[in-house]
């Protein structure tokens, strides 16, 4: 009996299925639709934007706070709005890397609907 998943190779999909996880993986958690796929790369993908959408939100209130306390927008570059600044960028990275994962199922179901 095979309890480990190390040597499977993905699952082939077909178009419908691309699409549904094209839109899981635009629409909601970027890479939760490469997983729905089969494909382990989804997890670092659903990392990526899952902890970008944090550092976010941690620069916007860190921007609140700083805006609160001092009565009007910080006028230099403050940690907070660099912190906010990596999150998006790691949401961007991981949600163009999904939208690119998403390419390359489209592109599977078209060779493997060209075999049949």
């Amino acid at each position: 009996m095979k309890t480990s998943s190390g040597g499977d190779p993905p699952s082939q999909v077909d178009k419908p299925t691309a699409w549904a996880c094209t839109a899981a993986n635009v629409f909601t958690v970027p890479g939760l639709g490469t997983i729905a796929a089969g494909r382990k790369l989804g997890y670092l993908q659903a990392v990526m934007g899952l902890g970008g959408f944090v550092l976010s939100l941690i620069g916007f209130i860190g921007l609140l706070r700083e805006w609160a306390a001092a009565g009007d927008l910080p006028e230099h570059v403050t940690p907070s709005l660099w912190v906010g600044l990596l999150g998006i960028a790691l949401w961007g990275s991981g949600w163009l890397w999904a939208l690119a994962s998403s390419m390359r199922l489209h592109r599977e179901a078209r060779e493997a609907g060209k075999k049949t």
